[in-house]
């Protein structure tokens, strides 16, 4: 599956697009259009553009705030609605550490509405893509992480076995 790239106003755009297209293959999405827009009144427009060639956009956008200020507009132009606190009703909320993102999804299409920031971005990827993933059937996972167990690592440099006896005479030490 191929998806398009859009960023508004962003500044950390390498940086961004390096932790979406790899945490993209991980689910054989091929980031294949990158455009960037650095006027508001091209948003529309670039959506636009890109959801005609691509089922899937990640939008990124500056954030100074809470949401990148993207949001807005976009929830405005899908006529989203909003709560008390603003923020839009139906759609997949993205938490990273300190801002939000969002996954707007229509029957076939989704755009991820994301923050201009890589760290940020990396904590919104693995719930938008688990929701990604069902809508889109593709395949693939985020790789497991895995801690190496220390306290083997340790006992092995000291020439003692996990009970307590030495690998070399195996008595007790």
């Amino acid at each position: 599956m191929e998806a398009g790239l859009l960023f508004f106003m962003a500044r950390r755009t390498s940086a961004c697009q390096r932790v979406i297209t790899r945490a993209a293959d991980c689910f054989g999405v091929e980031i294949s259009d990158v455009c960037v827009c650095v006027q508001a009144n091209g948003l529309n427009g670039g959506i636009a553009r890109l959801l005609r060639k691509r089922p899937m956009i990640f939008l990124v956008g500056s954030s100074p705030e809470r949401r990148p200020d993207c949001a807005g507009p976009i929830f405005k132009t899908l006529r989203v609605p909003l709560d008390r606190q603003g923020e839009p009703k139906g759609i997949l909320k993205l938490r990273g550490a300190g801002k939000n993102g969002y996954l707007i999804e229509s029957v076939n299409q989704a755009i991820a509405v994301l923050p201009d920031d890589p760290y940020e971005i990396l904590k919104m990827l693995s719930p938008a893509f688990e929701r990604l993933k069902r809508k889109f059937g593709l395949p693939g996972e985020f790789p497991k992480a895995e801690h190496p167990d220390y306290e083997k690592r340790i006992a092995a440099c000291m020439g003692r076995t996990e009970n307590g006896t030495d690998e070399r005479t195996e008595e007790p030490v």
